[in-house]
């Protein structure tokens, strides 16, 4: 299944489908993502079927513009006596913020205290009382006996915590289920790789590393990003974010820190990075945004809120996508439309992160500057150039595919010179102006909207 925004259902009648009963499944799936393939789906209607002499089973799609769901080898069959499954696991760690926030990578400075909870569902028609168990590393978690009646579900919680040592390792949770009686199907007793934990020097993240979408605004302008606690004082330097391959190059984007007013839980802006112009070679990649006014301290047991953000190119291309990995609990990720400049939750965990390390982007002194201007353009544009080194400048036009669309070179350039470009020989859309002498280029959008 491909999930956007459509429902899906299994739906079933017990009277010759004069009336249909609908309990919906993938529900729990963020925008974008995908379910593995094939997935095994196990839909427990033993309260609701079981009794009746017949039955109908069916399947029900709502959405519009969707991806699609697509279904294969049914099975129906009888529940069996003793049956346990470890349904999600529920992990991390909880301050000030108030939710249990899972992080994949850990700096050793914000190491903490890990919590352990597994959900559970019995699939069986005998009530059972079920021990979850979790391993990480040296540790063994384990929580009390937890009675989960037939045909039901339940959370358990292992009794103790885990606090990784504050060493550079990666650390893989495993978890698993038991009960006193045999199991009818041991396969979904185990996760063996519940979570990878890197512990590590500089990153803090709440993602699993792992693209599996993309959050962005149509071209229009937004911020994206996550809620972190800080458990120990240290100095944030920069913020780093995963672009999503459909982003364009040439979109201009930013990052923002801020911290939280505690009465009100307003976001309140701290700092943010100079804008930086996306490359080809930033899409499908991480790329690291310094700080503009240097590393920022932050305060411990105090929450702070991390976004990447672009005030978009008014619709005319995806502009800025950032990558989504995993899935966030409601209220600890954030995103800001700026077309209402109204705040949203979003469950699709963004890929942007916290960076301690002393970071900076590499960026060469250019010996020219440009604008471009009308833009978006329609008909024509100037290209208004000033150089210092008396070097040659060139000028260039590509589009989104990068094939070139217009080129000139301006000789000996000291002071300044102007370029009429006639837009109206390109087709509308997003192109990018590259400016380079002595060796260092620099590029700006154009919207062409003839």
């Amino acid at each position: 299944h491909r999930r956007y925004a459509e429902s899906t259902f299994v739906v079933y009648s017990t009277n010759g489908g004069a009336t249909w009963q609908e309990v919906e499944v993938n529900g729990n799936m963020s925008t974008n993502t995908n379910t593995t393939n094939p997935q095994t789906l196990q839909l427990n209607l033993s309260n609701e079927i079981g009794g009746h002499d017949s039955v109908r089973i069916g399947f029900k799609y709502i959405g519009q513009w969707d991806w699609f769901w697509a279904v294969d080898d049914v099975k129906l069959s009888t529940p069996d006596a003793h049956d346990v499954s470890v349904a999600g696991v529920y992990w991390g760690s909880t301050d000030t913020w108030g939710a249990r926030l899972p992080y994949y990578q850990i700096p050793t400075a914000q190491v903490t205290q890990i919590d352990f909870s597994g959900v559970i569902e019995n699939l069986g028609y005998m009530n059972e009382s079920v021990t979850f168990n979790a391993t990480a590393g040296a540790y063994n978690g384990s929580s009390a006996p937890t009675p989960i009646p037939a045909f039901s579900s339940d959370t358990a919680n292992c009794t103790a915590g885990f606090t990784p040592a504050a060493v550079n390792a990666n650390i893989t949770v495993g978890v698993n289920v038991q009960i006193d009686s045999t199991d009818a199907n041991p396969a979904n007793n185990t996760i063996a790789n519940a979570a990878t934990i890197s512990v590590n020097a500089s990153i803090y993240a709440r993602d699993k590393d792992n693209v599996t979408g993309g959050s962005y605004n149509a071209g229009d302008g937004f911020e994206v990003g996550n809620i972190f606690d800080i458990y120990a004082g240290a100095d944030l330097s920069a913020i780093d974010v995963y672009i999503n391959g459909a982003a364009v190059a040439g979109a201009t984007v930013y990052s923002k820190l801020y911290s939280i007013d505690p009465q009100t839980g307003d976001f309140i802006f701290v700092d943010e990075s100079n804008p930086y112009t996306l490359t080809a070679n930033d899409l499908d990649a991480l790329i690291t945004l310094p700080l503009s006014g240097g590393a920022y301290t932050l305060t411990a047991n105090t929450p702070y809120l991390v976004v990447c953000g672009s005030l978009g190119d008014g619709g005319a291309t995806n502009d800025l996508v950032v990558g989504t990995s995993g899935v966030s609990e409601a209220q600890t990720s954030f995103y800001l439309d700026l077309t209402n400049t109204t705040w949203y939750y979003t469950t699709s965990t963004p890929m942007v992160r916290m960076n301690f390390s002393n970071a900076s982007i590499d960026e060469p002194v250019a010996g020219h500057s440009f604008s471009v201007s009308p833009n978006p353009a329609a008909g024509s544009t100037t290209i208004a150039l000033s150089g210092k080194t008396g070097a040659d400048v060139t000028v260039s036009i590509v589009d989104i595919t990068g094939k070139e669309v217009y080129n000139n070179v301006v000789s000996s350039l000291s002071g300044t010179a102007s370029l009429e470009v006639n837009t109206a020989a390109f087709g509308n859309g997003m192109y990018l102006v590259n400016v380079i002498s002595n060796g260092t280029k620099t590029s700006k959008k154009l919207v062409v909207r003839n």
